[in-house]
Order: structure tokens, then C-alpha cells, then sequence
């Protein structure tokens, strides 16, 4: 924040006292300073921490992944207080999502990773991970994973039907007129405490069709909706997550073969997706819904993220202070724990 207001007071100085000569050379100190990004809960199945470092607003910026480069040589510890485990940097091939036909498409993806096993997540303890590099100050931070969970019998999916546009993002439709589906998830707010939550909902399209040898094939499109909300004002009610809208993902049986964006009205991408068009017989439609009980920095920090993620670069949004927890550096440290059901789409 001194940073922030002041070179703005130093900016208004200079309009004011010359407009004749503009000034290239302001020097602001700058200290490069590591960011730990660490989310945990008593689900974990594999402990992972993101440990990179800050970059100017000024002088040269190196666009993409380079402009914020992963810490290779770093010491991870996470500790509940009584054991302490250190966290490796590895390279790991990871689910990320499905290819057209069903089968898990794995992206190599380096963190400092750590099997849950070493390490259990309790609900109710107090866990903290200390990050030290050469020519770093050594960051730490903290979180408490919240004891108490939204029950399953207390989650629930309402899809209503909704006739609308085909198409979205370049679907392809050409304006016709469609219905879809709209999932709507509501769930019992955990009584008597101050309450965060995020609620993620995961979309599977799955169908069977003949490839050019007369083969069965399977192949599946899926999409995803993220969403945070706080009980406050609502406590103790029955709280409503934003509707889940299926315009993309709609009842015509045929959906391109380019992959999951791909498919005329029915996916994301351009017509056919890059591919040709196969009849698909629809066999199953489901949404997986998470709810997780968080504490406060996750929600903080998450919020904050998903406001700079849709302003979409838009150098008129307002600009947000993103939240961070960690001690002589920037990022978050923070616990959830969640529930998870799933339901029939029609």
C-alpha cells in the first residue's frame, strides 16, 4: 500500500509542477519477494504448494509463464505443530481434463508436491508452511481447516428449462432457438458461525457413436462453474448459487469431432470444432456439485482473483487489492473442507 500511494502522490507532483517534460526515469524501491500459493483440506489426497516470485509494473515485463517463474531451489516445510514434513519439487503428469473420446488427457505440472499420507489434514488443527530460497526472506503463513462441513442431505440441484439462443462463444448456432437445461444449487447455511463457502459444480456430457470402421466409440464434453459466497445478511438460510447455465451442452444428439469445444450449437468452438461432425447417441448427463466450507483468507483471496479474471484485462475495471496471508512475502495460506454430491441431468 506505500508503494501504491506513493507514486501516485509522486505522479500528481510532477502534473502539477511541469507539463512540459515527461519523466522516464522515477526510481521506486523494488525488492523481489516470494509467493506461496498452498490451499489444504482433510480431502487431500496430495499436498501442493506454488512457490514463485513477484514481478515489477515498471521496466521490462516478460509476458506469459516467464513473468512469474516457479522457485526451483526452495525449502517447503508444512507443519501441524507436532510433525513437520518437507515438501519436494517435482514434475508430476496430472489429470487436467477429457479428449473428445473419454479418456483423461495428463498435462505435466511442476509444484512442490506431497501424498496427503505424510502428512494428514485434520479438521480443527492449525497447519503452517515456511518457504526460504537463497536471496529471499524467508515467508511463512497459517491456516485453521474449519471443523464442520455442509451435509450432503443439506446440498441440493434444482434444473429448470430454459429456451434460449444456441450457441455460445462462437458456437456456431446461427441464432436458433434452443432448449437447455439450468442448474440451480442451493444448500442449508452451517449454523451459528461466520460462514465462507465455495461451490463447484463439474458438468459431464457423455455419448456413444460409430467411428468410420463401425467401431462404438465413447466421447464426452464437459464444462466447469466456480462460484464464492459469504452467509453474511443470510445466516442460518437456505443460501443460492447463481444459476449454471447449459446453453453449450443442449439436447441435439450430434456434437463435433474436433474435441470437448467442438460441435455446431453444442460446444464452445467454431463450427464442427476443427473436426467433422459424428452423430452421437446422448447416454448420461450428470453434474457433480462440491460445496466447501472455507475459512476466511481462502475466500478473500479467491474473490479477489476471480474479480481481476473478469475484468478480462480491461484497463477500466476497478483495480482490486488481492488478499495475501503470508508473512514478509505475498500469496495465501488456507483451508477448506467439503462435501460432494452427484446428480442426474436430464
Amino acid at each position: 500500500m506505500k508503494k501504491s500511494f506513493f507514486f501516485s502522490f509522486l505522479a500528481s507532483i510532477l502534473l502539477l509542477t511541469s507539463c512540459k517534460s515527461l519523466v522516464t526515469d522515477i526510481d521506486i524501491p523494488y525488492e523481489d519477494r516470494l509467493v506461496v500459493q498452498c490451499f489444504i483440506s482433510p480431502q487431500d489426497t496430495l499436498l501442493e504448494v506454488s512457490v514463485t516470485q513477484t514481478a515489477p509494473v515498471i521496466g521490462t515485463i516478460v509476458d506469459g509463464a516467464e513473468r512469474y517463474p516457479n522457485i526451483l531451489n526452495a525449502n517447503v516445510v508444512l507443519t501441524d505443530g507436532q510433525k513437520s514434513v518437507t515438501i519436494p519439487y517435482k514434475t508430476l503428469q496430472l489429470p487436467s481434463s477429457y479428449d473428445a473420446d473419454g479418456e483423461y488427457i495428463f498435462t505435466a505440472r511442476s509444484r512442490y508436491y506431497l501424498s496427503a499420507k505424510n502428512l494428514p489434514i485434520v479438521a480443527g488443527k492449525t497447519y503452517t508452511v515456511k518457504v526460504s530460497a537463497p536471496g529471499f526472506q524467508s515467508v511463512e503463513g497459517s491456516c485453521v481447516i474449519p471443523t464442520k462441513v455442509v451435509a450432503e442431505k443439506d446440498i441440493s440441484s434444482i434444473q429448470t428449462t430454459v429456451t434460449g439462443t444456441a450457441g455460445r462463444g462462437g458456437g456456431g448456432g446461427g441464432g436458433a432457438t434452443i432448449t437447455y437445461p439450468s442448474i440451480e444449487v442451493r444448500f442449508r447455511d452451517i449454523v451459528g458461525e461466520e460462514s465462507f463457502y465455495s461451490i463447484g459444480q463439474f458438468f459431464y456430457q457423455k455419448g456413444t457413436y460409430l467411428d468410420a470402421a463401425g467401431a462404438k466409440k465413447l466421447r464426452v464434453n464437459w464444462t466447469t462453474k466456480y462460484e464464492y459466497i459469504a452467509d453474511r445478511g443470510q445466516e442460518n438460510q437456505t443460501l443460492i448459487a447463481q444459476a449454471f447455465d447449459l446453453r453449450s451442452f443442449n439436447n441435439f444428439s450430434s456434437f463435433g469431432g474436433g474435441g470437448n469445444g467442438g460441435g455446431g450449437p453444442n460446444g464452445s468452438g467454431g463450427p464442427q470444432g476443427g473436426g467433422t461432425t459424428t452423430t452421437v447417441t446422448v447416454t448420461d448427463r450428470y453434474n457433480e456439485i462440491y460445496v466447501a466450507n472455507t475459512d476466511r483468507a481462502y475466500y478473500l483471496y479467491n474473490t479477489a482473483i476471480d474479480k481481476i479474471r473478469k475484468a478480462n484485462g480491461n484497463p477500466f475495471a476497478e483495480p482490486v487489492l488481492t488478499y495475501t496471508n503470508i508473512k514478509n512475502g505475498l500469496g495465501v495460506m488456507a483451508g477448506y473442507n467439503q462435501s460432494r454430491i452427484v446428480v442426474k441431468v436430464n
